[in-house]
């Protein structure tokens, strides 16, 4: 069942098909393409890829048809990212490791190889980062205001999730929705979800909070 509420069936079936078919032909041509091109062709897959997990969990994938596309980013990002990656991006990937942590032995040596390469962190990466691989929950400060308004309770979260979107003003993807050529995927607070998961609130009312991947923090299908 689709769980974006900006979309219909039909736009997000359009587009997934197209973004499909893009990412096999671009996965495929990898090995004729020239050395000079490498990064802008990673750099493709990265993006090919964030965009069908946004769009799968919009359309209503479950979380294992999910995590191909997932896999998709942190293998193509961890061959480019001392080049840069995007701090969006950068707490997205580990926000959705955070989310798949029982699976994590699939994918702990891709995110150390991307942490060791990026030039910028925050406390909320560290926060994720100690949570994969050591299991342990420490305090953290974000630049992200708020996640520094999250607490352990359901309200506080509620209230955070409010400037969720807001705080994204700057992200090309932000206002896409209002267009139908845009490269609309769907806005999703994996962020929030993940930390919710840490500090374990796990409250069924997360569910009705607009841009919160309920699905992703529980586990259904």
């Amino acid at each position: 069942m689709i769980r974006d509420k900006h979309k219909d069936q039909a736009y997000f079936e359009k587009r997934l098909n197209r973004l499909q078919k893009r990412l096999k032909e671009d996965v495929e041509m990898t090995d004729e393409i020239a050395e000079k091109y490498l990064l802008l062709h990673y750099q493709d897959l990265v993006l090919d890829n964030e965009e069908l997990v946004k769009l799968s969990y919009s359309i209503g994938g479950s979380k294992e048809e999910i995590f191909p596309y997932y896999q998709g980013v942190f293998s193509n990002l961890k061959l480019i990212a001392s080049e840069g990656v995007p701090f969006d991006l950068a707490v997205n990937i580990f926000a959705l490791g955070v989310l798949y942590s029982e699976r994590k032995e699939e994918f702990l040596d891709d995110l150390k190889a991307i942490y060791e390469q990026i030039d910028h962190t925050d406390g909320l990466i560290e926060y994720y980062m100690v949570y994969l691989f050591h299991d342990k929950i420490v305090p953290f400060h974000s630049i992200l205001e708020y996640q520094n308004m999250i607490e352990d309770t359901y309200e506080s979260v509620a209230k955070a999730q409010g400037f969720w979107y807001y705080s994204h003003s700057d992200e090309p993807w932000y206002g896409t929705h209002k267009y139908d050529n845009r490269g609309y995927d769907g806005y999703w607070s994996f962020d929030t979800a993940a930390t919710c998961k840490i500090k374990g609130i796990f409250d069924e009312r997360l569910k009705e909070l607009e841009y919160f991947p309920y699905d992703l923090l529980v586990h259904r299908k």
